[in-house]
């Protein structure tokens, strides 16, 4: 989740592992870039809420998953 704090961005992961990243920036594009480089992950699956990973939790994370009501696959 993008929060401010005293005008700056900052990133707090949503994989449930507590990691911020305090990016420092007051633009949210540049924070967005500044976490990229710095190999968070921004995704967002198909329920459209946007989800931000630190890497430990990124390579943990499966965006499948996050598909609510879908625990079948479909059949025609």
């Amino acid at each position: 989740m993008f929060k401010q704090k005293d005008g700056k961005y900052q990133i707090e992961c949503d994989g449930g592992c507590g990691a911020v990243n305090y990016t420092g920036q007051r633009s949210f594009h540049q924070a967005r870039n500044v976490s990229s480089v710095e190999n968070w992950e921004h995704r967002r699956p198909p329920n459209g809420k946007w989800r931000n990973y630190c890497p430990r939790c990124a390579e943990e994370a499966n965006i499948d998953l996050e598909l609510a009501g879908h625990s079948e696959p479909f059949r025609f």
